[in-house]
């Protein structure tokens, strides 16, 4: 016998229940599914159990005994969305270690929050895993983590503890920072760098050292321990990607100098000026991170460190074939995640593509796409139904689901 639930009734599945909801087979009917990397399934059938897909079928898929199911009616469902460049999950001030231009070392997993609003407000919005990152203010900022957006320990929420390292190009690392012979004090640091080019020599100096040590390693006699170059040389074997803030056009090609310069893997995230240098960039063959493509309204033609973002970039990478990701980025006046795929679209970027770049490609790109950003049997089942097709501007998360739980009221 199956128990048939109004989508409205799921809110008591909440909370204490939630244990139970997991542990249950639950069958999701009805519903315009939007599975992630495939075609649309109308009609669509999903099955979950134990914090797993079990099933994503179509309307004739066969309903398992004493399964709960639920109706679903005129909604859409889709893969858990997956911002790759998070904003959130800890205090501003905790993300920036600042005693020191370079810190390869630095967890920023040791500062997240789970009790942080920014996760309730993307959970609402539908994103169930975030690629948090250090801060933008030190030259290499530290360790990034792919976290889950719901849970009451950090470490139950993880998904990879040591995701990326963090790399700042532009004017953010040397800013504030006085130089020894003069200058106002614009924080407590007398540090360098002051200027674009004692930023990039950081950068080359750190790995410089790290190469140097990694040769030396082979050799008789093994260097004296680093963590913060141990982490470096992790980079230099291909074992961790490095993700380089650039978003002028000047910092994006010295981003791409330097990775070739090493050998390194990097992503460029915020990227306001791909447009400029899409040549370099499918020669690299690298990800681009689109912080917010709606951003350029907001940054005008002065954007952050000198570029000139345009609405249309999103879709001029997709015409040259560049794998891009759609992010909130650090901009504090971005849309919601799913607002900013939406952008995408209104400016030329096909819908599928646009839904891809906030499930699909992402999980891809954070090595992932075995458990997350899309619906198959195996995978976690992170899923969120839609009142809507997500890309309609009246749609909303009608309810929110991580490993199989509903981690959001039901609306």
């Amino acid at each position: 016998m199956n128990l048939r639930l109004p989508l409205a009734l799921l809110g008591v599945l909440t909370l204490g229940s939630a244990l139970a909801a997991q542990q249950q087979t639950t069958v999701y009917t009805g519903a315009r599914i939007l599975p992630g990397g495939r075609p649309a399934i109308d009609n669509g059938v999903l099955i979950t159990a134990g914090g797993k897909i079990l099933v994503v079928g179509g309307a004739s898929t066969a309903v398992p005994e004493g399964a709960v199911t639920v109706d679903c009616a005129g909604r859409t469902i889709t893969p858990g969305l997956i911002d790759a460049s998070f904003r959130g999950g800890a205090a501003p001030n905790d993300l920036n270690e600042q005693g020191e231009e370079v810190t390869p070392q630095v967890r920023v997993l040791d500062s997240l929050d789970p009790e942080d609003r920014s996760f309730a407000r993307a959970r609402a919005a539908g994103v169930t895993t975030v690629h948090v990152m250090p801060g933008t203010r030190n030259v290499i900022g530290g360790l990034g983590c792919v976290v889950k957006t719901f849970g009451s320990d950090p470490a139950a929420m993880v998904l990879k503890d040591a995701a990326s390292l963090r790399i700042v190009m532009g004017a953010e690392p040397s800013m504030g920072n006085r130089a020894i012979r003069g200058g106002r004090v614009d924080s407590i640091y007398y540090r360098r760098p002051t200027t674009r080019m004692g930023v990039v020599w950081e950068v080359r100096k750190a790995f410089y050292e790290a190469k140097q040590a990694l040769e030396l390693t082979l050799g008789a006699a093994a260097p004296p321990p680093s963590p913060g170059r141990d982490v470096l040389a992790r980079v230099l074997r291909g074992e961790l990607t490095a993700y380089t803030t650039a978003r002028s056009e000047q910092d994006i090609r010295t981003a791409l100098r330097i990775a070739g310069e090493f050998g390194y893997q990097t992503v460029i995230e915020e990227a306001q000026d791909a447009y400029l240098v899409a040549d370099q960039l499918a020669a690299a063959k690298v990800t681009v991170l689109l912080g917010a493509p709606s951003a350029a309204q907001v940054t005008g033609p002065a954007g952050a460190d000198g570029a000139d973002p345009r609405y249309a970039t999103a879709r001029m990478l997709a015409d040259r074939g560049i794998p891009f990701v759609i992010t909130t980025g650090s901009n504090a006046a971005a849309l919601d995640l799913v607002r900013e795929a939406m952008f995408a679209v209104r400016n030329g970027v096909a819908p599928a593509m646009a839904l891809d770049a906030i499930t699909v490609a992402p999980a891809r790109l954070l090595g992932l796409d075995d458990r997350i950003g899309s619906l198959a049997a195996g995978k976690d089942a992170d899923f969120v139904v839609w009142s809507h097709d997500p890309l309609d501007p009246a749609a909303v998360a009608v309810s929110v689901h991580i490993d199989g739980k509903p981690v959001t009221a039901p609306r």
